[in-house]
């Protein structure tokens, strides 16, 4: 916890675990940090083999922060705290995700559950938080073995959503309807449905465990 336990720490590492980013990009999606405080937090996390700049792998990455091989092996744990984070009865969802976030939220949330149906569909993220923010795709693949979320297209993808990241969020997560998020879709619309449906059901089966573990302690 000394190495990851600071403030800054986390977003920083979640920011990059889907891949590198640029000091730029970092500055953007790490809400909040102001440019000193970034440069002083990679500088630690560097020292300490946790991160790496990417140019020292790949001189054509100028300038971009990766994660190291040995902070890779964070992800699971990381995203267990997720997982126990989203039991909080005193969770807020203010504040809204990025994009890379946002698709973290699924790997996290998709861990011990699996749609009736194969799912594969291109995400294309924004952030409307940042005006310069652009567009992130990611490819989504879910089955009954495993999910799968990464930066990048999908080949022949069967369905593709467009959407501001935080509001993808409240769609998953919250229960925004679809039709009411500003969500643009095309393709197949019964793999979204399945997709949005099967984390829907998480989300209210992990209430209903909080709801019980909460009783059982008090009754």
């Amino acid at each position: 916890m000394e190495l990851i336990g600071g403030r800054w720490s986390y977003p920083i590492l979640r920011e990059l675990m889907l891949g590198p980013k640029r000091f730029g990009a970092l500055l953007e999606s790490v809400r909040g940090i102001t440019p000193a405080v970034l440069t002083s937090r990679l500088r630690e996390l560097s020292q300490s083999g946790l991160i790496c700049q990417k140019d020292e792998l790949d001189p054509a990455a100028l300038h971009a922060y990766a994660l190291t091989d040995w902070a890779l092996t964070l992800a699971p744990i990381l995203r267990e705290l997720g997982r126990w984070a989203q039991s909080s009865p005193v969770r807020s969802t203010e504040g809204g995700l990025t994009p890379d976030a946002a698709v973290q939220a699924m790997i996290t949330l998709a861990a011990g559950t699996a749609p009736s149906a194969p799912v594969r569909l291109e995400l294309r993220l924004t952030d409307d938080r940042v005006a310069s923010g652009g567009e992130h795709t990611y490819g989504i693949e879910w089955s009954r073995s495993a999910f799968r979320g990464e930066r990048g297209p999908l080949a022949d993808a069967p369905a593709v959503v467009r959407c501001d990241s935080s509001t993808w969020a409240q769609v998953l997560f919250a229960g925004l309807p679809l039709s009411a998020s500003g969500a643009v879709t095309s393709g197949d619309e019964a793999t979204i449905a399945v997709l949005i449906d099967t984390f829907r059901t998480r989300i209210a089966a992990t209430a209903e465990d909080s709801r019980h573990a909460r009783d059982t302690r008090l009754g």
